[in-house]
């Protein structure tokens, strides 16, 4: 008898300890539910034990800010933005969340949003403690509005405009006008020009790339979640808003690097992938700014936007030296009908190179071939 209870107790250890599945939004038998959607150590739980991204989640939290941003439904998007965090939480999820929050007037909820945004490490951090400055204004709780607002300046936020017209902070200001306006000037001290420390701010999260840098497809395994673009800064992204100046919600926005500064500007690399459209190879831009984030140029110089351009893949130097070799690409199926997803790439077809260079204002300017084959 023992041994058979020996035997049955052996059977259900190893049934309990072998090898299982987190399932979306679980980890190690702890699942995230609406009831724990702000229990910090369940989400860093769940969120630490995703390794990858789950698309299912990415499709949610996109189709959420479409609704939020472009058709103006803070309720609706709450519910996709709950939908895309039990798939996956993810911080960009819960501070647009947060926002749509506190649109609908849950301005406790809203901070709760925030606070697991802050835990999940949300960029850039000044946007986000500036919005909980203005929940906990329009809540009452000016100390902690005033606290907020100070670390949201001493961070890098720089919006003059706002800080004095921003009606979520009117408690703050109507409870002593004079103080308010001293309390901004006294935590802008250290920058006369917010412009600049916005673009500083935003600017030097991209760091330098190792030359020389390859963007071809396998380049799209770099496009992870640390590096997204914040829609908060959309105004360094002209491919955020679309031809009719709404948000352009259907792509992803990822940063790659810097590639060269000087006195006068700084060029940059980012990406972005057409999450909606299908496609999800990413397409490379090359942009130059001045040293307060004003676009001086930009060029596409990877990937492909339509399936009737050429393919480009780009390769920079150190000398700054930028090669484009277009490609004519035909697929297994029809993208226009199957999507890029699951089809393989069938030929490659080469179709000549591009060469440019990067002046010192930040321009680009095209080589000639001879030139291009030094």
């Amino acid at each position: 008898m023992r041994q058979l209870l020996l035997f049955v107790t052996t059977v259900i250890l190893f049934a309990c300890n072998g090898p299982s599945e987190n399932k979306k939004g679980s980890a190690s038998g702890v699942t995230l539910t609406e009831s724990n959607l702000y229990s910090e150590d369940t989400v860093l739980m769940v969120a630490n034990a995703g390794a990858a991204r789950d698309k299912e989640a990415d499709k949610l939290f996109l189709q959420a800010i479409d609704v939020f941003r472009n058709k103006k439904d803070p309720s609706q998007a709450v519910a996709l933005f709950k939908k895309s965090i039990l798939a996956q939480p993810q911080a960009r999820a819960y501070y647009e969340m947060g926002n749509a929050l506190g649109d609908q007037g849950k301005l406790q909820e809203g901070l709760q949003a925030y606070d697991i945004a802050d835990i999940l490490d949300y960029k850039p951090l000044n946007k986000l403690l500036y919005n909980k400055a203005c929940l906990y204004a329009r809540s009452g709780e000016l100390a902690k509005a005033k606290q907020y607002l100070i670390s949201a300046i001493e961070f890098g936020y720089g919006n003059l405009k706002n800080l004095q017209k921003d009606k979520d902070l009117d408690k703050l200001r109507e409870d002593d006008p004079y103080n308010f306006n001293d309390l901004i000037m006294t935590a802008m001290s250290g920058s006369s020009d917010p412009d600049k420390l916005q673009w500083a701010v935003f600017s030097h999260e991209f760091t330098q790339v190792k030359f020389p840098l390859l963007l071809d497809m396998k380049y799209a395994d770099h496009m992870t979640e640390d590096k997204i673009i914040s829609y908060d800064n959309e105004r360094y992204v002209p491919e955020m808003r679309d031809y009719s100046f709404s948000r352009d919600v259907g792509g992803e926005y990822y940063r790659v690097g810097l590639v060269r500064a000087n006195d006068s500007n700084r060029t940059l690399i980012y990406g972005v992938v057409d999450e909606m459209g299908g496609n999800i190879l990413p397409v490379y831009y090359i942009a130059s700014f001045n040293n307060k984030g004003t676009l001086i140029d930009k060029l596409l110089i990877g990937g492909q936007k339509i399936l009737k351009d050429p393919y480009k893949v780009a390769t920079i130097t150190a000398n700054y030296d930028i090669e484009i070799s277009n490609f004519e690409l035909t697929y297994s199926k029809d993208p226009n009908e199957e999507g890029y997803e699951d089809n393989p790439i069938r030929s490659q077809k080469p179709l000549g190179k591009d060469h440019y260079a990067i002046r010192e204002d930040g321009h680009f300017v095209k080589k000639d071939v001879v030139l291009g084959m030094r």
